[in-house]
């Protein structure tokens, strides 16, 4: 009976994992990160870069499937098609490269002209400003004036 009863109480007692230990729940440790490879991060950004070129699209799937194989194989051990393959890349970056340059140059031409309209625009105003503000001395000079003629001619209409 005892050694059925220990039984029972074993039995109706939680079950600890094969692991668990009476130590409680071990520490959390960070994860490393591995480290990235240089040439990796190279071949990313030079897919990128083919990614954001206006191809055709079959040209730039070429180039996106076997760019990365023709990118980490030493020139010396590339070859015909790895040899190919990087050409293109490179001419294709290179076009990419002169055309950004283009549109950059072309957007600062834009925004040098639109700085000189609003240098102009500013000359304008300040001329207009000045010229309101003559116009607005004289009208009060002229008011002073009519205001002191009627004053005199109030003061002549008294004395006849």
């Amino acid at each position: 009976s005892f050694h059925l009863r220990l039984l029972t109480l074993q039995a109706m007692a939680p079950k600890r994992s094969a692991g668990a230990s009476s130590q409680g729940p071990k520490a959390k440790v960070a994860r490393k990160t591995a480290p990235v490879d240089p040439v990796d991060r190279a071949v990313g950004a030079v897919l990128s870069a083919i990614k954001r070129c206006e191809v055709q699209e079959e040209q730039q799937r070429l180039l996106v499937e076997t760019c990365p194989i023709a990118l980490r194989t030493l020139a010396s051990d590339r070859h015909l098609f790895a040899a190919q393959v990087f050409g293109w890349a490179q001419q294709l970056l290179a076009e990419y490269g002169s055309a950004v340059a283009e549109k950059d140059a072309k957007a600062k031409s834009v925004v040098g002209a639109v700085d000189d309209r609003r240098s102009e625009a500013a000359k304008v105003k300040g001329a207009a400003e000045a010229t309101v503000a003559d116009c607005q001395a004289k009208l009060s000079a002229a008011k002073e004036a009519r205001h002191q003629a009627q004053e005199e001619l109030k003061a002549r209409s008294a004395e006849l």
